[in-house]
């Protein structure tokens, strides 16, 4: 029957929303904010719950790509101007001792 069909059935229509007054750090707060406030009891779960968010919210560092590219670029950095720098410092050892090393094995 899939063979000889000479009319195909028509496809459902598409739905695409945009909501027109979303603000995705507004809807972030509010979201800490109930947390918090289930969080903010003394028994045993709610502490374990705040926990266990603060330690995602640390892992959420390595996590963000971007900022993790940040700081292993500024790493990169520095560890180059240490580099330069002591190549710099081995390069004038050299050229006041050496002539002092080399009396001194003849």
């Amino acid at each position: 029957m899939g063979l000889f069909s000479f009319f195909k059935p028509p496809k459902p229509a598409g739905f695409d929303y945009h909501p027109r007054f979303f603000d995705p750090k507004k809807e972030e707060f509010q979201e800490r904010l109930r947390r918090a406030r289930e969080m903010s009891g003394g028994d045993p779960e709610a502490v374990k719950s705040r926990i266990r968010t603060n330690l995602q919210r640390k892992t959420g560092y390595l996590s963000d790509r971007q900022l993790r590219q940040q700081e292993v670029m500024k790493s990169n950095r520095r560890l180059l101007v240490i580099i330069v720098v002591l190549i710099l410092l081995a390069f004038v050892a050299i050229e006041i001792y050496l002539p002092q090393i080399i009396q001194l094995l003849e």
